[in-house]
């Protein structure tokens, strides 16, 4: 069984993910049209989404199962669950990247590309 970060759990495809060191929601953002008609009175400007963009989800965890580059550019459900959280998301594997040194643990660096 993987460890916890002080109750944060992540999940990729149902799979329990390592212990996980830290964990970054990048931003979520929409692109803002203004559609104020030259004509309006009161003056007030009008806008409305473009185009959205859901973000990322940054991991770096320890001694974590499904960390393999056969994992990237799939897609499916990742959770993350903890103490005041629960996200839910269908993302892409985007980026794997790991790290070890000699009497250290093996740490694994993934980037999910949020698509909803």
């Amino acid at each position: 069984m993987a460890n916890n970060s002080q109750g944060t759990v992540i999940t990729w495809g149902g799979v329990t993910l390592g212990e996980v060191v830290n964990v970054n929601v990048g931003e979520l953002a929409v692109d803002l049209v203004d559609v104020t008609p030259k004509a309006q009175a009161s003056r007030q400007k009008k806008f409305e989404v473009a185009a959205s963009d859901a973000g990322s989800v940054s991991l770096r965890m320890r001694a974590t199962a499904a960390a393999s580059a056969t994992c990237t550019g799939t897609q499916g459900v990742l959770a993350i669950t903890g103490p005041g959280v629960s996200w839910t998301f269908t993302a892409i594997y985007e980026r794997l990247g790991w790290a070890a040194s000699v009497g250290e643990f093996q740490e694994y660096n993934v980037t999910f590309k949020v698509t909803a």
